[in-house]
């Protein structure tokens, strides 16, 4: 996935003001920074490290990605306010940006067009992230 354009779409203008309202927070190797079904009331950039995105099935923890600079964890919690759909664990010191959802989202109603450029970024993250998880899992096409 293409780390560098998770905001593909906001300008320089809105991400400085994302920054300006963002917290750094740090996780040590092997710590958790989403848990799985809880829901969050954040949005996470990575910043530095890389971070590994486990499920659990049947009782065993499966890999279902990895996570480089710059890219966004708990999208679909904040689009829809549901639980986090894997458990994301650092798999190195790391660190995020955190904007709380409230702040975003006074944002995102406060600067003209911000909303429109933020989730057209968004749908391009989901889609990306789909597009990805059916290359997992269907087989390939034989000629």
């Amino acid at each position: 996935m293409k780390s560098d354009n998770m905001l593909m779409f906001l300008v320089q203008d809105d991400l400085a003001l994302i920054r300006e309202k963002s917290k750094s927070k740090e996780f040590k190797k092997g710590e958790i920074v989403l848990k799985e079904g809880v829901i969050c009331h954040n949005v996470y950039r990575l910043v530095k490290g890389r971070v590994k995105v486990v499920t659990d099935v049947r009782g065993e923890e499966v890999v279902v990605g990895h996570l480089e600079p710059g890219e966004l964890l708990g999208v679909a919690s904040f689009l829809n306010g549901s639980g986090i759909a894997a458990t994301a664990i650092a798999s190195e010191k790391c660190e995020c940006e955190v904007i709380a959802a409230h702040d975003l989202q006074s944002l995102l109603e406060s600067v003209p067009g911000m909303a429109v450029r933020f989730y057209r970024s968004l749908g391009s993250v989901l889609a990306d992230r789909l597009d990805l998880v059916l290359k997992q899992v269907t087989p390939p096409v034989l000629s």
